[in-house]
């Protein structure tokens, strides 16, 4: 029911102060809802998990290690490439495992980039940041035929995620010749 008060108001005015409190009302709510989201985790800086990201998962960065066999693909947490060893020219034991070849392979699966540990019978992928193997890339010795780094290609992988690896690579010094990109996919 309408007071007798607002009866007597013209419409546009009564219309102006209902949505006026409506609008404080929802704007009120979206702010806490805001606070919350920041303050729980999400949003700029935030660790996009409930909680303040001071626990155990924070403090290294955490490392998956893939066994392709087949069409078969494993996972598994590994540290192994957290903390590099300042003795050996800063590379972790996984990274001096890459460059053990020739020729660096790196392995794009959707935009995340893995390198591969030769070696092993059954082969295993490590992810790695672009800026390490960049770097990894520069210190490959490569093959007879001049190629540095080979890049497989999974077919989740984002083609923006090619064309950065191959940009970094070349302003590196890497030449597009030393680089060999499959042109198929591979499971």
């Amino acid at each position: 029911m309408m007071s007798k008060q607002n009866q007597n108001m013209p419409l546009p005015v009564r219309l102006v102060r209902g949505t006026s409190r409506a609008g404080i009302g929802g704007g009120a709510l979206l702010i806490g809802l805001a606070l919350f989201l920041l303050f729980r985790g999400f949003g700029p800086g935030g660790t996009g998990s409930s909680g303040s990201g001071t626990g155990e998962d924070s403090k290294s960065p955490s490392t998956a290690k893939a066994s392709v066999s087949g069409d078969e693909t494993s996972e598994t947490n590994d540290s192994s490439l957290a903390a590099p060893d300042p003795i050996i020219g800063g590379l972790t034991e996984d990274e001096r495992k890459a460059l053990s070849g020739n020729i660096l392979t790196v392995l794009i699966d959707d935009y995340q980039y893995l390198i591969e540990l030769p070696g092993t019978p059954v082969t295993i992928l490590r992810p790695a940041e672009l800026s390490r193997i960049v770097k990894l890339a520069s210190l490959a010795k490569g093959d007879s035929n001049g190629i540095k780094v080979r890049v497989l290609i999974r077919e989740s992988a984002r083609a923006s995620a090619e064309k950065q690896l191959q940009a970094d690579l070349e302003h590196s010094g890497i030449h597009r010749d030393a680089i060999m990109i499959t042109s198929e996919f591979v499971p």
